[in-house]
């Protein structure tokens, strides 16, 4: 009889790193990621827990008679809100609307009860309406960011806003007032989706119609595909920094403002109030104009300041002494254009420096936030939009 043959197999070894069995490793990877979550969920715990603490510590609440959210017809919002009415409104006068500027929302014009343009105007009996743009709404899908796009402001946004406080006021026209990009809107919208016989007035605060960047930006940005453009995310970073924001001066504290020239607390109650995101479309738009050969702004290929030269509306320009973001010669560019075949139109450009008669030298922010913003500024807007003798 042939023995049978019994194979016996050994027992198979377990693969290892650096001598480690591999079931440890992946106990360790485990543990490694449960870490990693943890660690992320308790730190988006203290961000939550950090925001809501500043955000009562400097957070503003300001009532109004009317807040709505106004869809627009290519698919995204704007905000309207009008301040109460006192009892002494001025007759014969129309609706002021306020517009406010890049990365910034209504606040931009109201901050506080007591530095406000918009509450400012109201005291001088005027019906006063605060528009926020799709640019600076705080609620916004993805879908929507795509659409924030400069032209996309000019043919929808202003028109309705305009059109819609024309509705509510029974009144033929409006008094603009634009704060930096909101003044740049109305540039572009004019004798193009809003008739200058729908202005009685307009003012514009640091809006200029040639983009110089305050710092050198690379050439490529242009070409950059528009699936890579990405948002600003700058409310998230500005409602979190607030509170340290006057602990130290960086040189883009200057870009954005002068420090010397607003007063302690004020900016950080404006960062934790008023910066809204800046989508990726919109900050290609700036680079494009930045990056051209002039600067010049445009929309659908024309030079808007060519078509400022048929504008016949009174206007006041105020530009800062000191301003990096909107420099005096790159807003003066509008002022000049402005009715230029119309020799007779009334306009006034002021240069906020005290070499100027101003009380300090204006940077950007704090031509809306300064120090004697009310009687550098706010004053004089009321007295030009007051009624005619």
């Amino acid at each position: 009889m042939r023995p049978i043959a019994v194979r016996m197999e050994g027992t198979q070894k377990q693969p290892s790193v650096a001598g480690m069995p591999s079931s440890e490793l992946v106990h360790l990877v485990l543990l490694a990621l449960a870490l990693l979550i943890a660690a992320l969920c308790v730190g988006l715990a203290l961000l939550w827990a950090h925001l809501r603490y500043w955000d009562r510590r400097l957070g503003v609440i300001l009532t109004y008679e009317l807040e709505e959210r106004i869809a627009t017809p290519d698919g995204t919002a704007i905000e309207l809100r009008r301040l109460p009415r006192g009892t002494e409104v001025v007759p014969d006068l129309p609706p002021v609307i306020l517009v406010h500027g890049l990365g910034a929302n209504h606040r931009n014009n109201d901050l506080d009860a007591d530095l406000s343009l918009a509450r400012t105007l109201k005291a001088s009996g005027r019906d006063v309406w605060l528009v926020t743009l799709r640019s600076g709404l705080s609620r916004i899908t993805r879908a929507e960011v795509k659409l924030v796009r400069f032209a996309a402001m000019v043919r929808h946004d202003l028109p309705l806003a305009i059109d819609t406080v024309l509705e509510r006021t029974g009144s033929p026209k409006v008094d603009y007032v634009g704060f930096s990009m909101g003044g740049m809107l109305l540039y572009a919208a004019l004798e193009h989706t809003v008739p200058q016989t729908k202005l009685r007035r307009a003012v514009t605060i640091g809006s200029p119609a040639l983009i110089r960047p305050p710092w050198p930006l690379p050439r490529w940005l242009v070409r950059v595909p528009p699936l890579f453009l990405f948002t600003l995310r700058l409310r998230l970073f500005a409602r979190a920094g607030a509170f340290a924001s006057e602990w130290v001066r960086t040189p883009f504290h200057r870009i954005v403002f002068n420090p010397d020239n607003v007063a302690p607390g004020i900016a950080r109650r404006a960062l934790a109030n008023l910066v809204a995101d800046v989508p990726g479309g919109l900050n290609m738009d700036f680079a494009v104009w930045a990056l051209s050969a002039d600067g010049r702004l445009m929309l659908d290929g024309e030079s808007v300041l060519d078509r400022l030269a048929e504008v016949e509306v009174p206007a006041l320009f105020f530009a800062g002494g000191a301003d990096r973001i909107a420099p005096a010669e790159a807003v003066h560019a509008a002022y000049a254009a402005w009715g230029l075949r119309h020799p007779g139109v009334e306009k006034r450009f002021v240069l906020l420096s005290r070499e100027a008669g101003a009380h300090g030298d204006y940077g950007h922010g704090d031509m809306a936030l300064g120090l004697h913003v009310s009687e550098d500024i706010f004053q004089p807007i009321v007295e030009f939009l007051a009624p005619r003798v």
